[in-house]
């Protein structure tokens, strides 16, 4: 038996029909309803959602500088990762700029972007005004504040907003915000935050305002990367602004501090909870995007070695004259023909592997002058590597780079392939040292003038002294070794073996030592810097050689100093005329017709020496000592014949009339241009050496 077939009711089947469509339009609208109330969040992966979430109808105040690659991660990421429908994006910048920066992200007209808001709105507000307002000098800029009217600004924003209509649950970021509002004037500025927040809730719209910390008068005029990043206690930290943050639920900071991005809390409120002080370091992904820096000892390793300090930290450039001579180079470099190109092409860099060549003493001023104005400029999250292309830095030169800026130098001879191993051992490193403020005074510092030789015992000292001062700021080193002499050892004999061939190299003696200062000198190398000054083995005149650096060297100088102030010490400048006078006034006159980077890289004061007519008026002068020597000792053994026979006055005048006699004829036979001074035999303790193992 079959069962028989029914027709179905058409009334009823409509019916159904249109419960399940309207059961399903409900669904999707609680759907969306839900969404829509769920919290936003910021685009900063492994931030604690205590810090992150965005929750409706709420005030939001973060302070970053506009235009920073961190900055625009944390907006954009946002904006895409949005829970709401309808999201809003003020850009402070013009309609064909605003353009071309949503075509970098993929929007072109009449096609859809995807991954993005359906009701994503992108306005431009131009902040013109705002420019020539800053423009303005601090007091009309003050005078022109108290005369504009309180929540002018405010009023006029919304006002404009408003045409393009309010959503509930909407998600709006204004970029410069500040200028929205009276900075000048902290009772309207607290005022104007309530209206806003009050605002905010009533509408059920959540606002984050992007403040530009560098618009303001303190920050506005601080170009120096280094002066910014190293303030970690920004101006909006200020008491006038405390009210006008306590209308706000959340406010932090984004920005580089030591060369490292930050996420800086002052207070985030979630739900019923607050949070307060936390600061987290920040990295950049693969993609792009805002994370938190990874625990070392719980993050994996795949995972840290992904995060970098900057998007461009991959990135490297280098002059022509470091990679001249290798047949391969890797093709994302960036290879630039001198420090000029390299200036150029380190526009906007943050964290670029920079790597500069030292070809020779000519072009150490150049160099210096790019190390420096690449740190100040770019932060501390540069990598600037010298590489030797040429002669080899000396340890002054060393520590003068490394001072200005520089995380690393390279020797001459180290292989290509070890090159880039280096280079990768610097990534994610940031420069913690001190940087000099004026790179020339740090150049003065690591050069020394073109003296060397003997001088005398106040003379030495004075010029240990201000290199001591002068080098301090770049922590140089220097050595000053004593050598007291033996017993049957002429200081004459002695000094005449100590021949100084370094600029800066000079020596003195007293009654029983023999000083010899060392610039720029490693206590380790000070065996070998003596075993090239004297030519013969030390040994020979000192059996017990002591060496002094840093604040002993300044101790025992200022000992010498004060005991020739006491009993002055003999002065032998009349031996030595070639090796420290004229040396320094040749080289002296050589540098002044030098080029400036040649008396920068103080080559001119190294190859100059004592000219021919020098020399030759060191030899006269010599003969004519050696003369006058001889004179005085005929002289004396003929006063010591006399003595017996002749009146003890008689005997004076004669030996005074015998020596004004000798002084003159010793300064007839003298040239005019080198007549001597005077000089008198004076009685001092050093043994005449007349022969192999006898002395008087």
């Amino acid at each position: 038996m079959q069962r028989p077939r029914v027709s179905p009711d058409p009334i009823r089947a409509d019916a159904s029909t249109s419960e399940r469509r309207a059961s399903l339009v409900a669904a999707v609208r609680d759907a969306f309803a839900l969404r829509a109330t769920e919290a936003n969040r910021l685009a900063i992966d492994a931030l604690p959602d205590q810090l992150a979430d965005l929750s409706p109808g709420r005030l939001y105040a973060i302070y970053a500088r506009m235009g920073w690659p961190g900055c625009n991660a944390l907006l954009w990421d946002t904006v895409r990762e949005a829970r709401s429908r309808h999201v809003t994006v003020v850009l402070a910048s013009t309609r064909a700029a605003a353009a071309e920066r949503m075509r970098e992200r993929g929007f072109a007209p009449g096609v859809a972007a995807l991954g993005w808001p359906r009701r994503l709105n992108v306005l431009a507000m131009p902040q013109a005004s705002q420019a020539a307002e800053h423009a303005e000098p601090a007091n009309e800029r003050a005078s022109s504040h108290a005369a504009r009217p309180a929540f002018a600004h405010l009023f006029g924003a919304l006002r404009a907003l408003k045409r393009f209509g309010f959503r509930s649950h909407a998600l709006y970021f204004v970029e410069h915000a500040e200028r929205w509002f009276t900075w000048s004037d902290p009772d309207v500025l607290a005022r104007e935050g309530r209206l806003l927040a009050n605002w905010c809730e009533a509408r059920k719209i959540t606002l984050v305002l992007l403040l530009d910390s560098t618009l303001d008068a303190e920050a506005g005029a601080d170009k120096d990367a280094l002066a910014r990043e190293d303030r970690f206690s920004m101006h909006a930290n200020s008491a006038d602004r405390r009210e006008f943050h306590g209308a706000c639920t959340g406010v932090a900071h984004l920005h580089r501090t030591h060369g490292e991005l930050l996420w800086r809390v002052d207070f985030w409120r979630s739900g019923h909870a607050l949070t307060t002080g936390e600061v987290h370091s920040l990295r950049f992904t693969e993609a792009g995007r805002l994370t938190v820096a990874p625990e070392l000892a719980a993050a994996p390793a795949a995972q840290a070695a992904m995060s970098r300090l900057a998007g461009d930290e991959e990135r490297v450039v280098a002059t022509r004259a470091v990679v001249r001579d290798e047949r391969w180079v890797p093709a994302e470099w960036t290879v630039a023909d001198d420090y000029d190109a390299v200036h150029v092409a380190c526009t906007g860099a943050v964290a670029t592997t920079v790597l500069l060549d030292y070809t020779d003493g000519a072009s150490l001023e150049a160099l210096c002058a790019t190390v420096h104005t690449l740190r100040r400029q770019c932060g501390r999250a540069l990598k600037i590597v010298v590489v030797e292309r040429g002669e080899v830095l000396r340890h002054q030169y060393e520590l003068l780079l490394l001072s200005l800026g520089a995380n690393l130098l390279l020797g001459r001879d180290l292989p290509f392939s070890r090159v880039q191993s280096l280079l990768r051992s610097l990534q994610g490193q940031v420069d913690t040292r001190p940087v000099a403020t004026d790179y020339k005074a740090a150049l003065a510092a690591a050069l020394t003038d073109a003296v060397r030789g003997y001088l005398p015992v106040a003379a030495f000292c004075e010029r240990a002294q201000a290199v001591l001062e002068r080098g301090a700021q770049l922590s140089l080193p220097h050595v000053l070794a004593k050598l007291p002499l033996l017993p049957q050892v002429s200081h004459l004999e002695a000094m005449k073996s100590c021949k100084p061939r370094r600029a800066g190299d000079v020596f003195t003696a007293d009654e029983a030592n023999l000083y010899v200062f060392l610039f720029a000198c490693r206590l380790p190398d000070a065996d070998a810097a003596l075993a090239h000054i004297f030519d013969v083995p030390v040994e020979r005149w000192s059996d017990r050689l002591v060496y002094l650096a840093e604040a002993s060297i300044a101790r025992e100088v200022k000992a010498l100093a004060e005991a020739n102030r006491r009993a002055p010490i003999a002065d032998y400048s009349d031996v030595f005329p070639a090796a420290s006078t004229q040396v320094a006034v040749a080289v002296s006159a050589s540098a002044s017709a030098s080029t400036p980077a040649q008396r920068a890289s103080g080559k001119a004061g190294l190859k100059v020496g004592p000219r021919k007519h020098d020399i030759e008026r060191a030899r006269e002068a010599a003969s004519q000592l050696q003369a006058v020597e001889a004179i005085l000792a005929h002289i004396d053994g003929e006063s010591v014949r006399a003595n017996s026979d002749a009146d003890p006055g008689t005997e004076n005048e004669a030996a005074a009339d015998a020596n004004r006699g000798t002084d003159a004829q010793a300064a007839e036979r003298a040239p005019t241009s080198m007549a001597m001074p005077r000089r008198r035999a004076e009685r001092h303790m050093m043994p005449l050496v007349r022969g192999r193992g006898e002395t008087t």
